[in-house]
């Protein structure tokens, strides 16, 4: 693909400016609707109980783990949930501590620090501009302390791929997906620690922030590390902002973000997780990634009338980007491929 020649399906917006979410009714504004390469909108969501969700997730992942953290507040409650896996042992830990909606706060912006603190766990994100400083601590997750310390690098200029979704004036969603943000520290399960290296370790992150229907459903991927002297993420998904004109399908390299715009065709096996998952452009060769899966891991949460439930396979993405000129020959990069469906 020279450049110039890719021919987007359908025009998602740009924006350049800071711009808030909702109007003074906690509707959508529509001059948010877009996708911008830097964190732009202000999530000033309002009212309209019990819809509102929002949420901070990172993976923070290497050939050899995946340490994941994720604050939330669904409206009904808040809490904060941790996982870990060892893709080599299969070693699995996780744990959640809930809260009441509002017992801490979940900033309307992006680059804001965060933090959580319970008998189970306490958890603190500190950024204020620059490297974001990260600390873990659980002392009895499954029988295991889990402890970790660690910096996620910020290289300047580094692009993300932030987004409004629009279903309707009273359903939407702003997410902001950042990846290829190398990780320098450590995570310490029991006795064992893990490394975790610039040059391997990548922190991927899903800010989110939206009014959702009750019921929900979404395929997420994510690849991201080294190609040899490229720095790669590839961020897509489907089935949630199907029809809407938005979709979060993104390559970032070396710190640059190219936006595809398109929906993406995903073919995998619901009845084995361990099947490879192919997912690739339709209207243009710009993608077409396959992976591998190396550890499915299911979740299955019922209270009642909330429910969540899906897999999340990690595993190594092989397959061809095409972007600004250039081809490359993606093997064995590390990431996941997930369905997921929700009753909240």
């Amino acid at each position: 693909m020279a450049r110039g020649d890719y021919v987007p399906h359908y025009f998602e917006r740009e924006l350049t400016e800071p711009v808030l979410l909702c109007d003074e009714q906690g509707r959508l504004n529509p001059q948010a609707v877009g996708w911008s390469r830097v964190p732009l909108v202000r999530a000033n969501l309002s009212g309209h109980w019990p819809r509102k969700k929002k949420w901070n997730f990172w993976n923070w992942i290497s050939p050899g783990f995946v340490f994941s953290v994720t604050l939330a507040d669904i409206d009904f409650a808040q809490f904060c949930a941790v996982s870990f896996i060892d893709f080599e042992t299969r070693r699995n830990l996780g744990g959640m501590a809930m809260k009441r909606s509002g017992s801490f706060p979940m900033p309307e912006e992006v680059e804001r620090s965060v933090r959580f603190e319970s008998k189970q766990m306490r958890y603190a994100q500190i950024n204020e501009g620059g490297d974001i400083q990260v600390s873990f601590d659980a002392p009895d997750l499954k029988g295991q302390e889990v402890k970790a310390e660690f910096i996620i690098q910020k290289p300047p200029g580094h692009q993300t791929l932030n987004i409004v979704v629009p279903w309707s004036s009273e359903r939407f969603q702003m997410n902001s997906k950042h990846n290829t943000l190398p990780v320098e520290g450590y995570v310490r399960v029991g006795e064992r620690r893990y490394e975790m290296r610039p040059e391997e370790c990548h922190g991927v992150q899903d800010f989110g922030r939206g009014m959702w229907p009750y019921r929900s459903y979404w395929n997420w991927g994510v690849a991201t590390g080294r190609q040899g002297d490229d720095r790669i993420g590839v961020n897509f998904g489907s089935k949630w902002t199907t029809g809407t004109g938005s979709n979060e399908n993104g390559i970032c390299c070396n710190g640059r973000l190219y936006k595809i715009m398109e929906d993406l065709i995903w073919e995998y096996d619901p009845g084995d997780w361990m099947k490879p998952w192919r997912v690739r452009t339709g209207y243009s060769d710009m993608m077409d990634l396959t992976l591998n899966p190396i550890y499915p891991s299911t979740t299955r949460i019922s209270l009642g009338f909330l429910s969540t439930g899906g897999t999340c396979a990690f595993g190594h993405w092989s397959g061809v980007i095409r972007f600004d000129g250039r081809e490359i020959e993606v093997k064995n990069l590390i990431g996941w491929a997930e369905e997921f469906a929700h009753r909240w």
